[in-house]
């Protein structure tokens, strides 16, 4: 099994799947500048892959260890689709892909750097289309071998409400010394997840796999002076805070999802 492949495959199929936990990281700078990251692990993934594929393993294999990273760069230089605001948004994005199979740890991580905190909500909210845009998915199904071909491959758009369930629901925001994910329609968010399939999967998989677990960590360059948010943690330097929810807790109470924080 071709496991780094095979990982960017699952990671544009499954991508928010019940059996990986996300990491969000927001890092605004003294100039407002920043790094907006997701880091994905989906070392689950690797475990039921090796579970489903141990017959077909061949005598003394030695397990992959790699550590890579794809760079939007020539992607989107290359684009006949991205337009030009696109293109400078996304163009100093990568995807850094860790993989060890004898330690099963299989963990991606998006970092999207901006040059103004304005354009992080415009980021935040369409990075996973631009994904799609540049055709990573199609790539993948022309250029891999049968065993990633049957994992199939399908729009990244189509996957965004699943990171945050029912996102039009909620308004994120950003400026100079306030970020807040708000929830705005709460009988929204009931409609989207009752129409939702992929959710519906979700739930369904997360009794035999676990709960999706969702963190985010917001670092500011000064001190924080308030902030809201499920499971809030505080730095002792009270220069970055977190919080954490769940898939379940995030269906079941929306407001999970919502936080703010002013600095």
């Amino acid at each position: 099994m071709k496991i780094t492949t095979a990982f960017i495959t699952l990671l544009l199929v499954l991508l928010f799947s019940s059996c990986l936990d996300t990491e969000e990281k927001i890092v605004i700078n003294k100039n407002n500048s920043g790094v907006y990251s997701l880091t994905l692990d989906l070392s689950k993934i690797l475990v039921i892959m090796e579970q489903m594929g141990q017959q077909d393993k061949e005598e003394g294999k030695i397990p992959q260890k790699k550590d890579s990273t794809v760079y939007f760069k020539p992607l989107v230089d290359t684009s006949s689709i991205l337009s030009p605001r696109e293109k400078e948004l996304f163009s100093p994005g990568s995807l850094r892909i860790q993989v060890d199979e004898q330690a099963d740890k299989l963990i991606a991580t998006l970092v999207f750097p901006f040059k103004h905190i304005d354009d992080l909500p415009v980021l935040k909210d369409s990075y996973l289309a631009i994904i799609d845009k540049m055709g990573i998915s199609e790539k993948l199904k022309q250029n891999e071998d049968s065993e990633v071909n049957d994992l199939g491959a399908s729009s990244l758009s189509s996957q965004k409400n699943i990171l945050t369930p029912s996102k039009e629901a909620y308004r994120f925001a950003a400026s100079a010394g306030d970020i807040s994910n708000t929830l705005i329609n709460k009988g929204l968010f009931d409609n989207l997840v009752q129409k939702d399939s992929s959710l519906q999967m979700l739930q369904q998989m997360s009794v035999l796999m676990g709960d999706m677990n969702y963190k985010t960590v917001i670092q500011v360059p000064r001190k924080i002076k308030s902030y809201t948010g499920n499971q809030a943690a505080l730095s002792a330097d009270k220069k970055t805070v977190s919080f954490s929810t769940t898939l379940s807790d995030v269906l079941n109470r929306p407001e999970a999802a919502a936080y703010s924080v002013k600095y």
